[in-house]
């Protein structure tokens, strides 16, 4: 099941066995929060427990698990990181007995359970969860800035959680947030700054690049900037030379729909535009190592 999915889940029925996967942090905690605030209703002391299980041995984890909650229905049984040992207990182990919930963090190779998918959202799940938070204080919030602190914030939940209190506090119960509070208020991510720089370049505005550029490198350094780009670039040469979506999503470590977006861009410039590209950042990238070049110059002298 999807993150969005767990709460309306839990209200229907609680599994003995959860593994969490995924690389958001931000959805990992949060799914583990919902969960405690399901399963462990009284006693938290006693019936929720956190262990760091990569060396740990099937006897430890059949004693965690067999032992009955105290004053509480359910206890909670959260393994970071389970061994193999571990992962192959719980694939075979019989949960007759459903008092103790357990729960995996990135468990390898367990077939067992639920899975609780915490990889990155879409963006309409994104929309789903700030609609659904706002409505909690009655605030209503503009088509346009709903979509400006999703770019804005590169999807981070994280980030999009800290934004939101910001926005709640001042507008106030009952609001409207409009595409003017965003703006004023929300801070773009370093990502989405390196997004506007990439567009501008599958869009050949050389203006607009300059213009982000130059509002960039005020508060980040130069040789970071750099390397942002040397990745897109090396993502859309892998692109252009591989036609195996689904291996490239595994390769590169995106979603489908991404590759997709960026396939769009290499049908409208060509596949020379990106791989000659990614060719003069390897050579710019040699030149600031040797000392020919600054990495600001190298740039500039990127895309003009």
């Amino acid at each position: 099941m999807k993150f969005i999915e767990l709460n309306t889940n839990l209200k229907k029925e609680i599994l003995p066995l959860y593994n969490i996967k995924g690389e958001d942090m931000f959805l990992v905690r949060q799914a583990i929060t919902n969960l405690k605030r399901a399963v462990v209703l009284d006693l938290e002391e006693f019936n929720f427990i956190k262990l760091d299980a990569d060396k740990m041995k099937s006897p430890d984890l059949i004693a965690n698990i067999t032992t009955l909650p105290i004053g509480s229905e359910h206890r909670l049984v959260v393994l970071n990181n389970p061994s193999a040992e571990v992962v192959k207990t719980l694939n075979k182990f019989d949960f007759v007995d459903n008092s103790t919930v357990v729960v995996t963090i990135n468990a390898d190779k367990l077939t067992a359970g639920e899975t609780i998918d915490c990889t990155k959202l879409d963006k309409e799940d994104i929309q789903k969860y700030i609609l659904n938070t706002l409505s909690k204080s009655n605030i209503s919030i503009q088509e346009q800035a709903l979509d400006y602190i999703i770019d804005a914030t590169n999807g981070n939940m994280s980030f999009i959680v800290s934004e939101l209190n910001k926005l709640i506090s001042f507008v106030g119960e009952g609001g409207l947030i409009d595409i003017k509070t965003v703006t004023n208020l929300v801070a773009n991510t370093t990502e989405y700054a390196v997004y506007l720089l990439t567009t501008a370049i599958d869009n050949k505005d050389y203006a607009k690049y300059q213009s982000v550029l130059n509002e960039l490198i005020k508060n980040n350094t130069s040789n970071e900037l750099f390397s942002y780009m040397g990745r897109y670039f090396k993502r859309m040469q892998y692109i252009c030379i591989n036609k195996n979506d689904d291996e490239l999503s595994k390769i590169l470590g995106i979603k489908p729909y991404a590759i997709k977006i960026s396939r769009q861009a290499i049908n409208k410039n060509g596949i020379n535009y990106y791989i000659n590209l990614y060719q003069k950042y390897v050579d710019l990238d040699c030149k600031i190592k040797s000392g020919e070049i600054s990495a600001i110059n190298a740039l500039y002298e990127l895309i003009f």
